[in-house]
């Protein structure tokens, strides 16, 4: 049996494919998502996911997120005494995913399948391997992330030479990428994307907006408040309710003084207009990389939780003229009881 994993920027999770269906792993906070955050105790202790990622406003100079954005890189990144690459706090994450299954399946787990961006490198995919390994994980296979998200859809099984759009706006990182479907085989054309571009970005915009209307926060307690990460949990949280609200009230202490604003959606649209162009411009290059035009394209199927937001479902109708395939899990089933790990003698 093969581990299927999601390693992503903002979120990880994994899954397996057995009785004829796929099933979600779920963590032991009873998640499906685990949060792609590692972060040091002051006890020397490691915390990956859920518990890490609470620590980034409270302590960020001992908490690691968004480090797939350095996949292959010599970018290191300084927790307590030592400094740690991309892969080695990959590998964290990882091994958590390992382990979860592990006590979900009750069975030890060996071999995995990993996905990837389409436009990583030899170099970013070797260093995903290797983090892999440093979990105790052996790759069968590194699949791309928008051909996983053709066989999710089920477009292998439609006509022959039919061709996908996938628009895949994850937290951290943007991709686009042109599917063929022909002989059986899926082929990925063209990608395209920017990997400084997500949903943290339109959460950052909403912080923005907030700071700029309590003008009674000095411009050194703005830049203080943003380095703390402890408004942009709340923003974050204020992103998700515009999804489906008009409107989003933000409440936050700090210094013991508590601010207040109500952010309308269609502030926060309008605030959005340069994230916008910025969504287009990887979807103009991977069509022109493909040699196609819009209307050649059979579906277009949103990818990745920031494509939750209306805006962007809305941009995407507009530029295709034409409704997404969407499928995002609104429901999470329970978690089931979690049985005893079975070591092998």
């Amino acid at each position: 049996m093969y581990l299927g994993i999601d390693l992503g920027t903002t979120n990880s999770l994994a899954a397996v494919f057995r009785d004829g269906k796929t099933e979600l792993i779920h963590n032991a906070h009873g998640h499906v998502l685990t949060p792609s955050a590692v972060s040091l105790d002051e006890g020397g202790n490691w915390l990956v996911g859920l518990a890490a990622r609470e620590r980034l406003s409270t302590h960020p100079q001992h908490t690691a997120v968004a480090f797939k954005r350095w996949m292959g890189t010599d970018k290191l990144t300084r927790l307590g005494s030592r400094d740690f690459r991309a892969e080695e706090l990959s590998a964290m994450v990882l091994k958590s995913l390992k382990q979860d299954a592990e006590c979900f399946l009750g069975a030890e787990v060996t071999d995995a399948v990993v996905t990837v961006p389409a436009y990583f490198n030899d170099v970013q995919r070797r260093a995903t391997k290797h983090a892999a390994e440093l979990a105790g994980l052996k790759v069968e296979r590194l699949l791309n992330e928008p051909t996983a998200a053709g066989l999710a859809y089920g477009l292998q099984e439609r006509k022959d030479h039919s061709t996908f759009l996938v628009f895949d706006l994850g937290g951290g990182t943007f991709d686009v990428s042109v599917l063929e479907y022909f002989d059986g085989v899926v082929e990925v054309r063209s990608s395209a994307g920017d990997t400084r571009l997500g949903g943290e970005d339109f959460a950052s915009v909403i912080e923005s907006l907030f700071l700029k209307n309590c003008t009674q926060i000095s411009e050194r307690e703005r830049e203080r408040i943003v380095a703390s990460k402890s408004l942009w949990r709340v923003a974050e949280q204020a992103k998700r309710d515009l999804t489906d609200a008009e409107y989003a009230d933000i409440r936050f202490a700090w210094n013991d003084v508590e601010f207040y604003h109500r952010i309308g959606r269609t502030e926060f649209e309008l605030a959005s207009e340069e994230l916008i162009k910025r969504l287009r411009r990887p979807i103009e290059r991977a069509l022109a990389d493909a040699r196609l035009s819009p209307r050649e394209l059979s579906e277009i199927v949103l990818v990745g939780g920031a494509t939750r937001m209306p805006l962007v479902r809305q941009t995407v109708t507009r530029l295709f003229q034409r409704l997404p395939l969407n499928r995002l899990l609104k429901y999470l089933p329970p978690c089931p009881r979690r049985q005893p790990l079975k070591r092998s003698r």
